[in-house]
This record gives C-alpha cells, structure tokens and sequence, in this order.
C-alpha cells in the first residue's frame, strides 16, 4: 500500500512536469505564432473548451473606429492588451491619448479612474475610463468636464468606481507594447490589482451626440445675439495643444472676421477658436484678441452650443468669462478715437503697435459686466482690480514688471437698460463712462506710483503728505484711487528695511487735496519668528495667554490694524507709564511732550533705529502691564 502511494506521487509529479512543459510550448506557439495560424486554430479551441469570457491576457480582436453617430463603437479592451496606437478608438484609447499629451506636472495631478457597468449584460465588459484631477472629472470621450465625480454618477447612474491608476503610472504603462512582458512588469510596478488589469472597458453605450472632433471638425454657422446674420465659426486642427487648462477654465484665442452695420456695430462674420494668427491682421476686418472661460462653456462653444464671446456684444459673454484684447486691434474701426483718448489720458499714448501700448480686459460676473483699460503688460500679466470694498483690499494683481502706472475702470449693470444702453455707447464711440450714472459704478482711475521713483511730484497730486526720513531709504509704493466727484484714496505701502514692520496707510482727501479728519487707517506687520515678541505681541493687543503661547509655535505674520483713534489710546496710555518720556510714550510725542498725529506716531514706531520688532513687542507688554493688563486698542490678526 505504501509503494503504491510513493508509485502514484512519482506518476504524478512526471504529469505535472509533462503539462508544464507542454504549457510552455503551447505559450511559445502561440506568441510566435503567424496571424492566418491562430485564425484557423480558434474554431478548435473553441470546439474544445466551453465558452467563456476573452482573458485580458490574449489579444484582442481586431477593433472598429469609435463612431459619433451612436451607431456600433470599439470593442472592449484592458489595461494590458490596450493598444493606444492602433486605428480603433474606445474610451480607454482617448485615456491613453490624453496622459501622452499632458505634461508631467499634470500627470503627476492626475488618475485614470476605472468603472465598473452594472447594465444587465455589460457587467464585466463595457466598463468605462476618466480623468480626474482633484476633484474636477473630465470624461476624454465626450469631453465634458464635472466639478466632481459625484456629479458625474448622477449623470451615469449605471457606473461605479472600480479602481484607479495615477497618471505617471499610466504614461509608463502605455508606452510600453500591449500584451508584452514590458506591459504586465509595468503594471505590476504600478501595483495594479488582477482585477483592474483584466478589467474590460469601452465606450456602453457609445458617445452620442455632434462632438466636434478637434482634428477633423468643420465649421458650423451660429447665431450671434443682436447681429442679423450669423456668424461661421471654424476650429483650429490643433485646438487641444492650442488651449490652457487650469483650475476649471480654458484660455484660448479667437481670430474673428468682422464687418461694421451701418448702426456702427462691430458684427463678425466668421471666427477661428484656437491657433495663432496667419499673416497680419488687417485694420477694420478683423481682430484678434484672448478669452478665458469655465470648461464648460468652452465645450459649448465646441458643439456650437453658444457663440464666440464678442468683446462688444455683453450678451455673448457667459458668466465668468474675462476678455483681453490690445488697442490695436480696434484700428481702423469708430472706437478707435476713444480708446486712443483713453490712451492718452493714461500716459500711454504713442505708437499703437502689437504688445504694446493699452489693452481693455472685459469680464462678467453675473450681470456686472467689468471693464479695466491700461497697459498691455499689466493686462497681459493677469492684473486684476478689485473693486467696491476700499483703497486697501484693491488688488493690483501680477505687476510686479511696471513699477508705474494708470488704469481706468467702469462696471456696467446689464440688468438695467441704462447700463446696456452706455456699454452701447462704448462699443460705437470707445469712450468708458468717467462719472457714475444708472447701470454704471466704479468708474475710477487708478495710479501706481513707485517712492523711489517720485521724488517731490506726488506730494503735488495727492496733498501735503510726507514720508522721506533722513539716512533712511524707505520703499513701496502709492496706489492712488481717483472717485468721479473730485476725492481721492491713497494707499501707501511702506517698507523701511531691516527688523521693522513694514506698514500700510490708508487716507482720504477732499477736492481741495487736504486729509479728510478721521479717514486715516493703519497697519503694521510683523515678520518676526522670534518666539518671544510674538508671545508678547500677541497678549499684550488680546490679552489672551492661549493665543499667546500658540503665536509662539506660529511663524504668519503678525498684522496690527489700528484707526487714528486706536493710535491716541496708545499714546494716552503709554504717557501713563512712569518714566514715559524715557519708552514707547517718547517716541509718540514731541519733544515737548504733546503727542504727535497719528500718521507720523506710526512712522515712529516703524522706522525708529531703537526700536526693531522685539523692543517694540516689549515696550507694547510694558504699557498693557502698567494698564492692569487692559488689552491694548487695535485688531490683531496672524498670517
């Protein structure tokens, strides 16, 4: 009985080493084998074995083109026997496609995510493949965009998540031949799972629906708002590489054939998306200019859901949408004398030449409609202005590259018809509204002055103020707000160098030029890391051991925020101390010991070579100790 068991174990593992050896021969055949020999093999096979589902481990059949019509589409394919060069096209080809063309910053941001069908029928064979980054999903096959994939499965009920593949990974992988050993090591070093490399996906049901294609789409007509003929409107063969993707906007340029009703408006009569411009653009027929939208506005556009966006026609324009466009453009049409008075009144009249000169950026947010005129390289380097909330909150945007200069705005409410009729008017005569009106705000004018470039001439403009102190070079710069009735706002940032706080003063004045009483703001930031001072920064204005010890453990700036008011407290309470003339009460008063006005006690405490940051946190707990620890008047805020 025992030799009968040790007889049968040797039988047995001989039967293994026999199949194994025959496996490896079958496996050798059927890499090497021709295509007419697996072809007329596979009727065999499957006489032999029962049916059952294709392994993604055996080649594919061949594949047909995706259609758009909805009629048929490619089969199914895997992670690893996808060939992403091949003539068919299934949703994980145009996957494949969109990771080869992405830079490896935005691979690296991406994943292809897999899911999974459960339609009676499809489960396991028409999955389906997208791209998310972050939390906004872009389908490669329709090429909608969604703010997440939530919205995505409410659209596609029938999918869930299956699994995912970064972007990085996937370049690796496809780039590598499907079916190969270089294709299953990639995708075990991607620590891909079995499931998700057999995993079969395609386009179930196939794309439907007119989604141009962006190599082969022709030009469609479309109606423009307010224009009685429509407009034909072409996209450029190379629409995908001219584009710029970020953060859920497109920015691509329009090249527009136009032609002007005897009304006086500018109408297109044809439109390029995407490409540079071929030869120059001829003054009066045509202009060029720059659009940033949502993404999926711009695959409206794509369809032929909507209209180019006209920089003067506001009913075009969608909802989040920013125009920029160079005076030049405008030659040659009846907006050409304003803008070119605008020009002039901005300091920047001259030669109107491509990339140089002014540029207007229109954008809308809601019924608002924005429209800033300055120079190309500010509008150009994504300047913004912020408007309504005060002098100090108004960003001037990316300018590090000008030191200098003007800008002019106007907003239009298009919701009232005196707001439309005066864009209206901008769009026949080139003159933006300079005074405020029903349907119109903001209407300032902006300058930047740089101190070290001045000199004595702002004192001229803005009033009798002055910062200059001797042996000390300070730097920064005035942002000078002009209101339609004559008043100015006048933000100062100032920078003294060295362990002080830099600061920033807001003013008022009248139409006279003189300071307007109590409109004086005022703002110190600290830089300091040093633990101590920023404890004692902090309990002295809170009054808060908590913050306090949390400031130590917090590097953010420390900003203090007073008013003029909260600058006499200040000097009241630090001429209590004993010995004041002797600290912080000194340095707020003059030499006769009356104190000094709230502008020039703030200088003080700025630009005093005694006091750097942490003498001045020290001599601040100094005053709210002898105060019975009363928190120190002014708002404080960390980073």
């Amino acid at each position: 009985m025992s030799s009968r068991r040790v007889s049968d174990g040797g039988a047995a593992e001989a039967g293994r080493a026999a199949a194994e050896a025959s496996r490896r021969t079958a496996e050798t055949a059927r890499q090497t084998a021709v295509p007419s020999t697996r072809q007329a093999a596979e009727p065999a096979r499957r006489t032999a074995e029962p049916p059952r589902p294709q392994s993604s481990f055996e080649p594919s059949a061949p594949k047909n083109t995706l259609r758009l019509d909805g009629q048929g589409g490619a089969p199914a394919s895997s992670l690893f026997n996808e060939n992403s060069k091949d003539g068919s096209v299934n949703c994980l080809d145009k996957a494949a496609d969109w990771v080869s063309k992405s830079s490896p910053e935005l691979q690296s941001r991406s994943e292809l995510v897999f899911l999974k069908d459960s339609r009676v029928g499809a489960e396991g064979q028409s999955g389906h493949v997208v791209v998310r980054q972050g939390e906004r999903v872009l389908d490669p096959s329709s090429g909608k965009s969604y703010s997440d994939m939530k919205s995505y499965l409410q659209e596609q009920p029938h999918y869930s998540e299956a699994g995912s593949l970064p972007g990085t990974a996937a370049a690796k992988v496809f780039s590598t031949e499907a079916g190969s050993p270089e294709r299953a090591r990639a995708l075990a070093d991607a620590k891909v799972s079995p499931e998700l490399q057999r995993m079969m996906v395609a386009d179930s049901p196939p794309v439907t629906g007119d989604v141009p294609n962006a190599a082969t789409a022709e030009g469609h007509d479309i109606t423009i708002p307010g224009q009685a003929g429509p407009v034909s409107v072409e996209l450029s063969d190379t629409l995908e590489k001219d584009v710029k993707r970020e953060d859920g906007y497109v920015t691509v340029s329009i090249t527009a054939e136009t032609s002007v009703s005897a009304s006086g408006e500018v109408e297109f009569n044809k439109a390029k998306v995407g490409a540079s411009v071929e030869g120059s653009v001829e003054a009066g027929k045509s202009m060029t200019y720059e659009v940033k939208m949502k993404e999926e506005d711009f695959e409206k556009l794509k369809r032929g859901e909507i209209a180019p966006p006209h920089p003067l026609n506001p009913e075009t324009i969608p909802d989040g949408t920013s125009i920029k466009m160079e005076q030049s453009q405008f030659t040659g049409y009846g907006l050409d004398v304003g803008l070119s008075y605008h020009a002039a009144e901005l300091g920047i009249s001259g030669d109107v030449k491509q990339g140089q000169g002014m540029s207007i950026e229109v954008s809308r947010t809601g019924d608002k409609l924005q429209m800033t005129a300055g120079p190309t390289e500010f509008i150009e380097n994504n300047g913004k202005v912020s408007l309504g909330v005060g002098p100090v909150s108004v960003s001037m945007g990316r300018s590090d590259t000008l030191k200098e200069y003007k800008l002019r705005t106007a907003e239009f409410d298009l919701s009232s018809p005196a707001g439309k009729e005066a864009f209206e008017s901008f769009a026949k005569d080139g003159r933006m509204p300079e005074k405020e009106g029903p349907g119109v705000s903001n209407t300032l004018r902006f300058d930047k002055i740089n101190y070290e470039s001045t000199g004595g001439k702002v004192g001229l403009d803005i009033g009798p103020i002055n910062l200059e102190t001797d042996g000390t070079t300070n730097t920064g710069e005035y942002l000078i707000t002009h209101h339609p009735d004559g008043t100015k706002s006048v933000t100062s940032d100032i920078t003294y160098g060295g362990d002080h706080p830099d600061i920033t003063i807001e003013q008022k004045y009248d139409k006279e030029g003189k300071l307007i009483p109590g409109s004086e703001k005022f703002a110190m930031k600290f830089d300091t890391t040093d633990d101590n001072a920023r404890e004692l920064l902090v309990y002295s204005f809170t009054g808060d051991e908590a913050k306090a010890k949390a400031a130590r453990e917090n590097d953010e700036p420390i900003t203090l925020n007073l008013t003029a008011g909260d600058v006499k407290e200040l000097q009241r309470r630090a001429r209590e101390q004993p010995m004041s003339h002797m600290g912080l009460g000194g340095l707020l008063s003059d030499y006769d010991g009356n104190p000094v006005d709230p502008l020039m006690a703030v200088r003080n405490m700025a630009i005093s070579p005694a006091y750097n940051e942490f003498r001045l946190a020290e001599s601040y707990f100094g005053v709210f100790m002898d105060g019975d620890k009363q928190p120190l008047p002014g708002e404080l805020k960390i980073g």
